[in-house]
């Protein structure tokens, strides 16, 4: 195999490809689509001495307007599900949460309902232990099989889930899917279930964000501690704490900067109010400095 023979983009707008909608580019994205592609493409770069980051449907992300220079390892054409067991299927990182309900609602596959609305992939789940509701990928998580060099399949109690976090945060891998259980359910039940969780996420706010951009402070919600400091509606340039949900904050402009200099500012009022010091969930990619942000 040759790097050439796996599909690429030059000039990778990350302002196309996430859902913050800003940002600059990459040198050049790389999009295999299935494990020896991708397997291949972390080698290369690895060789290379490339850097590089992995990117799925974009969520949760922020990308610097300056870009970032290096690939990217995109796993959007790294999808489908393959059934293990009665009750378990293998599900490839690229996968988005829309395209895995859809496979639940046709085969029956209940209990990873709560995931429904949620715009992301797969990978970009299991990385952050993503879910809602109290409800997370990790406890429908049997395993999870990734790339460093070498290919593993980590259990669960290996990858350590925790509150927005994953061990795979603290390995450079390339994550490849990972086997996860259900419970057995007719599809209209599946369905039904959907719709019941659709409805209740009906009231986040709308607009161009990467969800909730800080992590809980133990028990007590992020958004209720940034409401509570009087930020709901502050702004910086084209960027604004959501009026509907503080721990949003909405991209109405096109800068990259603008959101990250919001996000410095909404932690420093918070922890000049009550000294906390809140997280980011939002992972940064590229460089955010004083003239960027």
């Amino acid at each position: 195999m040759r790097i050439s023979d796996v599909a690429f983009e030059v000039n990778f707008s990350f302002a196309k490809n996430t859902t913050y909608g800003c940002g600059g580019c990459a040198k050049i994205a790389y999009f295999p689509t299935d494990i020896n592609q991708a397997i291949f493409v972390y080698d290369y770069l690895v060789k290379e001495n490339i850097k590089f980051v992995t990117l799925g449907n974009g969520s949760d992300v922020l990308a610097s307007d300056g870009g970032f220079d290096g690939a990217v390892i995109s796993t959007k054409n790294l999808k489908g599900i393959v059934p293990i067991s009665e009750n378990s299927l293998f599900c490839f990182a690229g996968t988005t949460v829309s395209e895995l309900l859809k496979y639940c609602v046709l085969n029956g596959c209940g209990g990873l309902e709560y995931l429904a609305g949620i715009p992301a992939s797969v990978g970009g789940l299991l990385y952050m232990n993503g879910g809602a509701f109290n409800k997370h990928i990790g406890d429908n998580t049997l395993s999870v099989k990734f790339y460093d060099g070498n290919l593993h399949d980590l259990s669960n109690k290996k990858c350590k889930f925790g509150h927005k976090y994953s061990t795979m945060q603290d390995i450079n891998s390339l994550i490849i899917g990972a086997e996860l259980i259900f419970e057995p359910k007719t599809g209209d039940r599946v369905k039904k279930d959907i719709d019941l969780i659709l409805t209740a996420r009906g009231s986040q706010p709308k607009g161009k964000s990467c969800g909730c951009v800080f992590k809980n402070y133990g028990e007590i919600s992020a958004g209720k501690i940034i409401d509570e400091a009087g930020l709901k509606g502050l702004s910086n340039g084209g960027a604004k704490v959501s009026e509907e949900h503080a721990n949003f904050i909405i991209n109405c402009g096109n800068k990259s900067a603008d959101v990250y200099k919001l996000i410095k500012e909404v932690k420093r009022r918070v922890y000049d109010s009550f000294g906390v010091c809140l997280e980011e969930e939002v992972v940064y990619i590229g460089d955010f400095n004083d003239t960027n942000g």
